[in-house]
């Protein structure tokens, strides 16, 4: 276990030293408070030509939408194309699996590690939101507070099955702009085929990134419930199975 710690500090340090994650995270505040700007000047507008008020500021709930779908699979597949891909093409990670550590704790410490910055991406951007809602909007109950944060909250479990899923296709790239290439052509096909084809939507992993809205309001059946966490967590054994044995063999 100390050596899975050890491991993920040091993804972690290495995530965080690359700049561009810190200016991502504020790309995502900034964001926020352009929509509250927006909103206010829309509000003002309507007043002034005597419509209604309009509360237009990002709650968390109506941000979560952008961020979910657009923002988090986009830093989850940077994040496990530069620990991987790229660390394998400069030949970095010769030096990594040399060290006394098993490669399936390498491998699995650095998809927590973008897991990690995922959550606290999302952490961050609930935040900001909520205190944008409370100063410019309409001020949350305590209700509607704990559903949106426990909403966010789960949003890791997709999250996660998405960063496996991403490591697993960086295995088995050797170039990082044809790894990205790939997982973003492929995360748009799987979230578009649901549109053209509505029988997929139960059947694609993609389809429960947005699963926090089962658990708000009235629960489906149990039989349904079984069956669809047997879906949810069958993609994430299948990918992290599947792409801790392809690290574990693979040549670098």
């Amino acid at each position: 276990m100390a050596s899975f710690a050890a491991s993920y500090r040091n993804e972690w340090d290495k995530l965080m030293g690359r700049k561009k994650y810190i200016v991502f995270l504020c790309i995502g505040l900034f964001i926020c408070m352009v929509w509250t700007a927006l909103g206010q000047l829309i509000s003002a507008f309507a007043m002034q030509r005597g419509g209604l008020s309009l509360a237009l500021a990002p709650t968390p709930m109506g941000a979560l939408p952008f961020f979910l779908r657009v923002m988090a699979p986009f830093l989850i597949f940077m994040g496990v194309t530069d620990l991987i891909t790229v660390e394998g093409a400069d030949g970095s990670m010769k030096a990594m699996i040399c060290r006394p550590v098993e490669r399936w704790k390498l491998y699995f410490a650095k998809i927590l590690s973008v897991v990690a910055y995922a959550a606290i991406y999302l952490a961050c951007v609930f935040a900001v939101c909520a205190a944008l809602n409370q100063a410019f909007g309409k001020p949350l109950r305590l209700s509607e507070f704990a559903v949106a944060l426990a909403s966010y909250a789960l949003t890791l479990v997709p999250l996660a099955i998405l960063a496996s899923f991403a490591a697993f296709v960086a295995v088995l790239g050797k170039s990082s702009t044809l790894t990205m290439f790939l997982l973003l052509f492929s995360y748009l096909l799987l979230s578009a085929l649901p549109i053209f084809f509505p029988v997929l939507n139960e059947m694609l992993f993609t389809s429960y990134l947005g699963w926090h809205r089962l658990w708000i309001g009235a629960l489906p059946k149990a039989a349904k419930m079984a069956h669809m966490l047997a879906i949810v967590f069958g993609y994430g054994v299948v990918f992290a199975a599947g792409g801790s044995l392809l690290f574990e063999r693979k040549e670098y």
